[in-house]
């Protein structure tokens, strides 16, 4: 049992490590005799690994078909952000009536924290950090049902950024996002709501604009595993 779990954690991380490093690209078949070859495992951990992958979102399995590298459209992408966008910014004058200086501090840790993930090059506490950022005013709402839909909304586009954000290609000096977060949070403690919404839509504008979407390179699973 325990060597059955190692091997399923080996076919887990090496496959998602592939696509947080962007050497599989959107759309590649996970093919399960390939990867068996490759990684000398039997096909049942393979099958775990993916399932894994799948709950994650960064695998979707198509019937008959098996299981593919998620590869949104860009039509989805762009719906997505737009609905993104009008949620964040109808949070902002139900949540600075309740901002309190505590609020400001927890936001000030969390761009810390981004910067040195960022820093670091560590893109899934990154994304964690960027998330737990554009949620918040959701959440001093109090509005469970926007805080819901929003959350699923940001664990969906967090999947695109991981395909086709451009993390690993941008230096911190040059990262536009950290400085509007540093701006929103003036806003915020200065209770500026219609600023914040200028900002918001101009950042998650810029944000999808930066989307590297059918101009990077990638490998061949056989050569990535």
């Amino acid at each position: 049992m325990n060597k059955r779990k190692s091997m399923e954690q080996v076919v887990y991380e090496r496959i998602k490590m592939a696509i947080l490093a962007r050497e599989i690209a959107p759309g590649t078949q996970l093919v399960e005799n390939t990867i068996s070859d490759k990684l000398k495992v039997s096909r049942t951990p393979i099958r775990n690994a993916i399932k894994k992958l799948q709950e994650e979102g960064l695998v979707t399995m198509v019937p008959n078909r098996g299981a593919f590298v998620m590869q949104p459209t860009r039509a989805e992408i762009m719906q997505a952000f737009e609905f993104r966008t009008e949620l964040e910014c109808m949070a902002v004058p139900l949540a600075l009536q309740h901002v309190t200086k505590q609020d400001i501090v927890e936001l000030q840790e969390m761009m810390i924290g981004e910067r040195e993930a960022y820093k670091e090059k560590d893109i899934l506490t990154y994304i964690k950090i960027n998330k737990a950022f554009h949620l918040f005013l959701a959440k001093r709402t109090g509005n469970k049902f926007l805080i819901e839909t929003l959350d699923t909304l940001l664990r969906k586009i967090n999947i695109y950024l991981i395909l086709y954000g451009v993390f690993n290609y941008v230096s911190l000096d040059e990262v536009t996002n950290l400085q509007d977060h540093e701006r929103m949070v003036a806003f915020i403690e200065q209770k500026e709501g219609e600023a914040l919404q200028y900002l918001i839509r101009k950042h998650l504008q810029t944000s999808l604009h930066e989307l590297e979407i059918n101009k990077l390179q990638y490998k061949a699973l056989e050569d990535v595993l």
